[in-house]
């Protein structure tokens, strides 16, 4: 058994190792998405006549992204808690499609109602292999001191959906040898946005979920199962979240985001294959060089860019007295 020593020793030699062959990885993978885009350009994926699981998908970036998978040709499931508004939404898709839309009130932080949505969804339309999880909460009533229920309701619905919707509708995946998993994240999982701890800490672990299961698949040689994580800014579909954005002064800095716009560059990722997809794209850069730099100058940064924002304070003041 080799000795603690050697171990220490030749686990160095590893992390030094692949110091030394980043810039080399970059360089090949830099050469082979500029190869794979403009020369080569790859074959875009086919999802015409697939199912479609949409969660949160009565309104808002959901619905944007149900419209857009339908213009495709797939069929879609509207998830959402609110039945009435996700009816009215499938009806409209369906009539304007020709593909078949249906409605499910489902609760995405309770497995007995996934599971039930997809026994009912295999009946109704047929098995789904793509799965977008889009379902979210970005405020607490009170978010500078969140009740212990808001905060469970936050992981729950922001994180935890996630390990329960891919556990289900993988296994119509491996069935069918085929399928996609969306996850939307946020801009938050890349950069923290001060005095947002629960939603960030979520939008993060969606990330790191989505990474881990990017590696099993691999290791299990189920190529066939594509994954995406999409890292959006603020959305104009949430009115709070836009008027937020604005009073901040984020929206000074990037205009808040059509869902149209975020619905047609998610879609367009997922026919490419592709893994990640920040919108918009610059915020990858920013986020991968700023993450070369040590933990003390990454919260020097944050500092110094809240501190630009103008009317940052006033809105923190306002949240306060909410």
């Amino acid at each position: 058994m080799p000795s603690e020593m050697y171990i220490k020793v030749r686990a160095l030699l590893y992390n030094i190792l692949i110091v030394l062959l980043c810039p080399l990885i970059v360089t090949v993978f830099a050469l082979k998405y500029l190869y794979e885009t403009f020369i080569k350009k790859n074959e875009l994926k086919n999802i015409a006549g697939e199912v479609a699981v949409v969660t949160g998908a009565a309104g808002g970036l959901g619905k944007c992204i149900a419209v857009e998978l339908a213009a495709k040709g797939c069929h879609v499931a509207i998830c959402d808690i609110n039945y009435a508004l996700a009816e009215s939404t499938a009806k409209e898709i369906a009539s304007k499609y020709g593909v078949t839309a249906k409605a499910y009130q489902v609760d995405v932080t309770k497995n007995k109602d996934i599971e039930e949505l997809n026994e009912k969804l295999t009946k109704d339309i047929g098995a789904a292999t793509i799965l977008v999880n889009n379902a979210g909460i970005l405020l607490h009533s009170d978010p500078f001191n969140p009740r212990v229920e808001d905060l469970q309701l936050m992981v729950n619905v922001n994180f935890m959906s996630h390990f329960l919707t891919n556990r289900v509708f993988m296994k119509n995946m491996k069935e069918a040898k085929r399928g996609h998993i969306v996850a939307i994240s946020s801009v938050s999982g890349l950069v923290i946005l001060p005095f947002s701890e629960p939603y960030c800490s979520c939008k993060t672990g969606v990330r790191t979920l989505m990474r881990s299961l990017r590696a099993e698949l691999m290791i299990e040689n189920m190529k066939y199962i594509d994954c995406t994580t999409v890292f959006p800014y603020f959305l104009d579909t949430h009115g709070t979240v836009k008027q937020l954005a604005a009073d901040s002064g984020f929206a000074d800095v990037y205009p808040a985001l059509k869902g149209e716009e975020v619905a047609k560059r998610v879609v367009q990722g997922m026919l490419r294959r592709e893994v990640e997809i920040t919108i918009p794209g610059l915020m990858m850069l920013t986020y991968r060089l700023v993450g070369l730099l040590p933990a003390k100058a990454q919260d020097w940064l944050l500092y110094m860019w809240c501190s630009n924002i103008s009317s940052y304070s006033r809105v923190i003041q306002a949240l306060k007295k909410e």
